[in-house]
């Protein structure tokens, strides 16, 4: 599909979370399913507005025996029209960046359990255990993503491979630029005839200071996100609202009960976007 150019990367996220859809099938299904949640939208709108009486039955005569009352009867549903159009567009986006959340969580766990994984390799390798079998080891392990990378190169050593043929695979296959790191330096090392333990610990520095700077960071931008949240929960439908009911004796501005509603329902969609925004953008490191 041509359309699919307008998502690059996509494939590769498709490829990292090891889905076998490739990137044209992906986005075919995903405009599939958001026309999908589209039409529910707008048939649920749709009726709700019927039950209401905002559209009645004589419009549907109008519309099926005139022009006129055709065009009339587009013009009410416009906004039901527009609804939809903007849920098809929203989950068209949603679903064509899944993938790519996906795979950012695949690496968050991966550099997640990658300082224990690797103090634990670097603690076997310094006690004289082989580097093959301290692999095993680390693949029957519970480091989550990372015992399944060392899992399916142990796999791949036993059916044959170089072991420094294996680790590459890995550094290919992995989206973790540390775990990358750590391969390349492991094969300096072989190569080199370095010591591998001098390079597991630059290594494990590395990716503490690493994610110690993540959260600092973090702390700092934390503030505005509260500050805005604070925004969202307490001024907009307290202040903002008193604020609106004074200019409404100005004006032509009608408060009224579902104004109310529909600000407040707003509000809350808000804090909780803002929520999920802040979750997602938390650094998850274990130090």
């Amino acid at each position: 599909m041509r359309i699919s150019y307008i998502f690059p990367g996509l494939e590769y996220d498709l490829e990292t979370i090891g889905s076998d859809v490739d990137k044209g099938e992906y986005v075919a299904l995903s405009l599939a399913n958001a026309f999908v949640w589209a039409v529910f939208i707008f048939l649920l709108i749709f009726f709700l507005s019927y039950a209401k009486g905002n559209i009645t039955s004589s419009q549907f005569g109008s519309a099926l025996s005139s022009l006129g009352g055709l065009r009339e009867f587009f013009t009410n549903i416009r906004w039901t029209i527009l609804s939809g159009i903007l849920v098809f567009l929203l989950f068209s986006a949603f679903f064509s960046y899944y993938p790519r959340v996906l795979a950012r969580k695949i690496v968050e766990d991966v550099d997640k359990d990658l300082v224990y994984a690797l103090k634990d390799l670097l603690l076997q390798i310094s006690s004289g255990v082989p580097l093959f079998e301290a692999m095993v080891n680390i693949s029957k392990s519970g480091y989550g993503t990372i015992s399944k990378e060392f899992r399916m190169t142990v796999q791949d050593i036993n059916a044959g491979e170089m072991q420094e043929t294996a680790l590459e695979k890995m550094a290919l296959r992995t989206e973790s630029e540390f775990l990358r790191r750590t391969i390349r330096q492991m094969l300096t090392a072989f190569r080199s005839g370095a010591s591998l333990q001098a390079s597991l610990k630059s290594v494990i520095r590395n990716l503490q200071q690493y994610q110690y700077s993540q959260v600092k960071s973090y702390t700092y931008e934390l503030n505005l996100w509260v500050l805005l949240f604070i925004i969202m929960s307490v001024a907009v439908p307290s202040l903002g609202i008193m604020l609106l009911v004074i200019l409404s004796t100005f004006g032509s501005l009608t408060v009224d009960e579902g104004f109310i509603i529909g600000l407040v329902s707003f509000c809350v969609f808000c804090e909780i976007a803002l929520i999920e925004f802040i979750k997602s953008r938390r650094p998850v490191t274990h130090m």
